[in-house]
């Protein structure tokens, strides 16, 4: 096998020019594979994040069936008690909220939003809208008629900081309930979306508007610490509510769609694979063929010296996976330079801001590397050389060895 292998790998340097085509496309390959999954995992990442930063952390405590009907009478009545079994808990932080549907009205417009009601402080450990003011500041602990919107909100609303909008939302009793606000900052997120939609006040002027007691909220939003494995946590913390009448979700449970949306790269990465190695193959085939044809002679005086038909398949399957080996190598240090400098930057997207945030992220993407997908590529990729050598191998093999010898 020793010998074999020697002889495989001189083979492949018998025509460096040929070689080095295959290797270079397969470089080439390799280099678009991962450029492309680390692209689309990172753009998926970053939808995953948004979704956990904004829309109720990695795990959320609500009443039961409110994922599916989230009214104002879907409520939590037991605050107190759930937050000292949540205190008990470590590796996490969490925040209760208010929400309902309500509009916002301004001197000259008005439009459909989303109240929160908020914890300020609380908030700042399981959102990043406290951290995403651009106008203004957000709002304090102390419960004043203050409220924060979204910078598209408040392009919308032609408000800004400092001037006054009236929110009105259906309480409790079905009555209408108003309320005089301040905007005291305005924020910016990923999603364009969001902030047309969400605007924050004080968790207990959201209390007041809709006529809740002091210990009643609509969720309870828990973000983990990094680290922190989601199964095992959310196992915790339903163990610590078990005598609640609660439902505890975690973000895939909230967001099937994006579920589904890391489910397809799976698929994607195999389809990505034969999309690009098609081609490939095809170039293999051929040049293969050519190998055997230029190679009848001494195929034929290796026989006779005692080479098996099957050493002579092995022979052929050695060189076809030293060419992909080296391949592989180029197209990973291709590979590894575009993550780094793409990991240091990231990909500017401002080009298609609006476009992007639509989508819930950034207009910077930087990488995800996702080993599943890597590994899954590589091994498809040495499937499918090693088919594409099988038949010129198993041609070469059914060589007879007199008329091998004799060919000229």
């Amino acid at each position: 096998m020793n010998i074999i292998a020697k002889i495989a790998w001189r083979n492949i340097w018998r025509n460096k020019r040929r070689s080095w085509v295959l290797i270079t496309a397969i470089g080439v390959g390799v280099f678009c594979y991962v450029g492309t999954m680390t692209f689309a995992d990172g753009f998926s990442i970053q939808m995953v994040n948004s979704s956990i930063e904004l829309e109720g952390g990695h795990v959320r405590i609500s009443a039961n069936g409110y994922q599916d009907n989230p009214t104002i009478r879907g409520k939590l009545t037991d605050y107190s008690g759930l937050e000292q079994d949540l205190l008990a808990l470590e590796g996490l932080t969490f925040a209760p909220q208010v929400y309902s549907p309500g509009m916002v009205n301004s001197s000259e417009q008005a439009s459909g939003v989303r109240i929160v009601g908020v914890e300020p402080r609380a908030e700042s450990s399981v959102s990043s809208i406290p951290a995403s003011i651009v106008e203004g500041s957000y709002l304090g602990d102390e419960a004043t008629d203050e409220i924060v919107i979204g910078e598209a909100q408040a392009d919308r609303l032609n408000v800004r900081v400092g001037e006054k909008v009236v929110v009105m939302v259906s309480d409790l009793d079905n009555e209408v309930s108003a309320g005089a606000y301040r905007v005291r900052g305005l924020y910016r997120t990923n999603s364009s979306e969001f902030e047309k939609l969400m605007a924050f006040v004080h968790i207990d002027k959201a209390r007041e508007l809709l006529g809740y007691s002091t210990d009643e909220v609509s969720t309870i939003s828990i973000h983990l610490d990094r680290g922190v494995q989601l199964e095992s946590a959310t196992d915790r913390i339903r163990a610590a509510v078990s005598e609640h009448p609660v439902e505890v979700l975690t973000w895939r449970d909230r967001s099937p769609i994006l579920v589904l949306m890391r489910e397809s790269y799976d698929i994607a990465s195999y389809i990505l694979v034969v999309v690009l190695f098609a081609a490939i193959s095809f170039s293999i085939i051929n040049s293969f063929l050519m190998v055997i044809f230029e190679r009848i002679r001494e195929i034929g005086i290796m026989s006779a010296n005692g080479l098996r038909p099957r050493q002579v398949r092995f022979m052929l399957y050695l060189e076809a996976v030293f060419i992909v080996i080296l391949g592989m190598i180029a197209g990973g240090l291709l590979s590894t330079a575009l993550i780094y400098v793409w990991a240091k930057n990231g990909l500017d997207l401002s080009a298609f801001a609006e476009g992007v945030r639509s989508f819930g992220i950034g207009t910077v993407v930087f990488p995800f590397v996702d080993w599943s997908h890597i590994l899954n590529g590589v091994l498809m990729i040495f499937l499918m050389v090693l088919l594409s050598v099988l038949y010129p191998a198993f041609k070469a093999s059914r060589f007879n060895t007199v008329e091998a010898i004799n060919y000229v």
